[in-house]
């Protein structure tokens, strides 16, 4: 078996790299990304294939790994803007400068927040404006930690629905501007 998996690394190794290096534009990921799918074969047993199949089986596990990667680079990249933007409003709300404008994000927060049931206003203000971790909140309000968690993402989820993105990722990084 391991002469077959050799003579089959031998033969595709390199054109399953040119090919993922169509998608990704960058060498070091191909051949991260066909060591994995080389490294998925292996584990999976696909050797058995006839070489039609095999050949098929490579090329379509290398697309998909290729898509799922730029996929994941999207969420990265966009998470890093989302952190860009919080950050810098964290830095603007440390310098004491605060505007029209921050004011009232901060006011649609806080109604927003007021809007809640008062157990999950009680969670997410615990949370977030007094920094506690979830084991702290479960001692203080004396309930188990899976009930402030489930109280936190039902809180969470009802916000979601009314704060856009920005007043979201604000909430969120909230704790650090009392720092």
């Amino acid at each position: 078996m391991m002469s077959d998996f050799n003579t089959i690394f031998r033969r595709y190794h390199q054109p399953l790299v040119l090919y993922a290096y169509k998608f990704v534009a960058n060498e070091d990921v191909s051949l991260d990304l066909v060591q994995d799918v080389f490294a998925l074969i292996w584990e999976k047993q696909k050797l058995g294939l006839d070489e039609e199949h095999l050949k098929a089986y490579l090329f379509r596990s290398t697309r998909n790994a290729c898509l799922n990667y730029l996929k994941h680079q999207k969420v990265i990249q966009k998470h890093k803007q989302l952190t860009s933007l919080v950050n810098m409003e964290i830095r603007h709300f440390e310098s004491g400068e605060k505007s029209l404008i921050e004011k009232e994000s901060l006011a649609k927060i806080h109604q927003a927040i007021h809007s809640l049931s008062a157990i999950h206003r009680e969670v997410i203000e615990l949370s977030r404006f007094e920094g506690l971790k979830n084991k702290e909140i479960a001692e203080r309000l004396n309930i188990p930690v899976r009930t402030v968690e489930t109280r936190l993402f039902r809180a969470l989820t009802s916000l979601k629905e009314e704060l856009s993105e920005k007043l979201l990722h604000i909430l969120l990084h909230i704790c650090q501007l009392k720092k």
